[in-house]
């Protein structure tokens, strides 16, 4: 479930700037050898060290980043060096440099976590952030800190009421993803709206894609959506790309309802 999580969120955030002509900056609040720079790019295994320093973790990567804003190097061009571009001049994913542990790094991401965003705002016009429902520091900070938050829910009745339960308070501003969506699953998209009080429109159902998740083991996500976006009914990608492209339009009608200004953050609450 985490991975069919992970991957519908690499999707989105590709419809989205093929949609809409916005730059995005996209990252993840944890380090995982399962990250999104796996989806995106072929032969992903190294990163590609930019910045030339010295110390403790200093280089490429997240990481390197956060140390860069601790020490207060933060001016508005830093970013830049952090960047890989998945799609030229549109999206933008800042890698795991895999160097620190997980505890370590969510607590620098923590102390870190209004800087960090104030350089994203100024260096795009929305910032997708990955974060795990484990109990991490910096995943609280977001939340707290985000317009939107798009929730990854699945048709698991335990799963479900365990959900709403101790999350209850983040449906005003939340979109609800159902990922590996059955249609014929006892949890449908109708009855977790009347079981939970949810509006059904904020609900999208997006299907398992074996032909999506095939292409992001070769980090073919782009290619994958770049040649189906378009599809006809008759294709068999096609409901799963009438989900992504509903969640897209979904997210994008929340943003401007909400403020009615562009820069706002899009959180992805990731399981």
């Amino acid at each position: 479930m985490k991975r069919d999580a992970l991957l519908n969120f690499a999707a989105i955030s590709i419809a989205s700037v093929m949609r809409y002509p916005y730059t995005i900056t996209i990252l993840e609040n944890y380090l995982d050898k399962d990250n999104l720079g796996k989806a995106f790019f072929t032969h992903f295994d190294k990163l590609d060290a930019r910045y030339e320093g010295s110390g403790f973790y200093e280089g490429g990567g997240i990481e390197g980043l956060l140390r860069r804003i601790y020490r207060n190097d933060s001016y508005p061009s830093l970013l830049r060096g952090y960047l890989r571009e998945v799609i030229p001049k549109h999206l933008y994913y800042i890698p795991q440099g895999g160097i620190i542990n997980c505890e370590l790094f969510d607590y620098e991401l923590y102390h870190n976590i209004n800087k960090l965003l104030g350089l994203l705002e100024n260096n795009s016009d929305h910032c997708y952030i990955n974060i795990t429902q484990q109990n991490h520091l910096s995943s609280n900070a977001i939340l707290q800190e985000s317009d939107l938050i798009v929730i990854n829910l699945f048709q698991n009745p335990n799963y479900l009421d365990n959900f709403f339960k101790n999350y209850y308070s983040l449906i005003p501003k939340a979109l609800f993803i159902v990922g590996d969506y059955s249609p014929k699953s006892f949890m449908s998209c109708k009855r977790m709206a009347r079981l939970y009080d949810i509006p059904l429109e904020d609900i999208i159902p997006i299907p398992y894609n074996e032909n999506f998740h095939e292409a992001c083991k070769y980090g073919a996500a782009k290619e994958f959506l770049n040649c189906n976006f378009f599809c006809n009914i008759e294709n068999a990608n096609y409901i799963f790309i009438q989900g992504i492209r509903k969640a897209v339009y979904m997210i994008f009608k929340r943003i401007i309802e909400s403020s009615g200004t562009d820069k706002k953050d899009l959180i992805n609450c990731g399981t």
